[in-house]
């Protein structure tokens, strides 16, 4: 097996010192082209590859962590897309995680990223507590998305969830409809600053504005439901004598199991019944779905947490707290000329 070369190695093959060729690795001021084209030579022949923990002992890793929910989720990749856009050219390189529902495990991942000696966290849609979250933030630079939390030493990039569920709901108000059923789950501790607690006050926000406070009707799940959750509570909802006209979901994928149970139940959509969604994944402009939902713009959002990050680590100390605004997308599953009266 070939040892692996060494600074030292680097050093000797491009002619210059060692403390020359650090200066390159850190892209510090004073170091001429000439100099930098030949040590990224010398590195390129000795396939030479800076070990981080190495790096770390010296200043930055140029290594960021991405901590996501899961990877079945069709909107992180579209966040991951955008971080990767903000770092093309730059130094920094991702290194990516996927937790499982439990905070414990969230947390562990967490842990085990700062001791390769990061330089800073995204967090999509973190479930680790308060007390945790902000003492992390006092250690590292933390940008976070899908979280509505300010106060502590950290950064937020969120989409303005409850103009998004107000737009959805206004839509389908327009749409004729007035039984607006809202799908959503009872969130985990410290919900109050999880987005889908934002799209009930846009839906309750909507309704009410319309005089429609007689048909609230939200509809929940557990925290982390499955799909055939999400598929029981639709077929109670619309199997009730006085079932809605249409449906708004906090998120495409409970939207898209909506459509697959009234199809089991013979509704036709929009006619008998309208549903909109949220996040707007690809797969909801398929001619099999043409679900209408909202749009957050994820690469946007991933683009513009990676940028923060890079801002913070390189020298900012004031919190930056960023919203986006939502776009509604109109598809086919709640165009409907007549919807059914109350």
């Amino acid at each position: 097996m070939n040892k692996r070369a060494t600074i030292a190695d680097v050093a000797s093959r491009a002619g210059v010192s060692r403390s020359a060729v650090s200066k390159v690795l850190r892209n510090a001021y004073g170091i001429s082209e000439q100099m930098r084209a030949g040590v990224e030579l010398a590195m390129a022949e000795l396939n030479y590859r800076p070990q981080i923990a190495a790096r770390g002992l010296r200043g930055r890793t140029y290594t960021l962590g991405v901590v996501m929910p899961d990877l079945r989720n069709p909107f992180f990749p579209d966040i991951l897309d955008g971080v990767w856009s903000a770092l093309g050219g730059t130094q920094y390189q991702p290194l990516m995680a996927v937790r499982h529902a439990a905070d414990e495990t969230e947390q562990a991942l967490m842990e085990m990223m700062l001791d390769r000696k990061l330089d800073g966290f995204v967090l999509i849609a973190p479930m680790v507590s308060r007390d945790y979250l902000w003492r992390l933030a006092t250690t590292v630079p933390v940008v976070m998305l899908g979280r509505h939390e300010t106060g502590g030493d950290f950064d937020t990039v969120n989409n303005d969830d409850e103009q998004g569920a107000f737009l959805a709901v206004c839509h389908l108000i327009e749409q004729g409809h007035r039984r607006i059923a809202f799908f959503s789950f009872e969130p985990p501790e410290d919900g109050a600053v999880n987005p889908v607690v934002y799209r009930q006050r846009g839906y309750i926000r909507a309704m009410q504005a319309h005089g429609l406070d007689n048909f609230l009707q939200i509809c929940k799940t557990r925290s982390g439901g499955s799909d055939d959750e999400d598929r029981q509570l639709a077929h109670s909802v619309l199997t009730a004598p006085s079932r809605p006209t249409a449906i708004f979901a906090w998120h495409d994928t409970v939207a898209i199991n909506v459509l697959a149970e009234a199809q089991e139940l013979s509704l036709r959509v929009p006619r008998d019944l309208a549903v909109v969604g949220y996040d707007n994944f690809h797969i909801s402009a398929l001619p099999q779905l043409q679900l209408t939902s909202v749009d957050q713009d994820a690469h946007t959002l991933g683009a513009m947490a990676a940028e923060l990050l890079i801002e913070r680590i390189e020298g900012r100390t004031e919190p930056v707290h960023h919203t986006t605004q939502p776009t509604l997308v109109v598809r086919g599953s709640s165009l409907t000329s007549a919807a059914a009266s109350p």
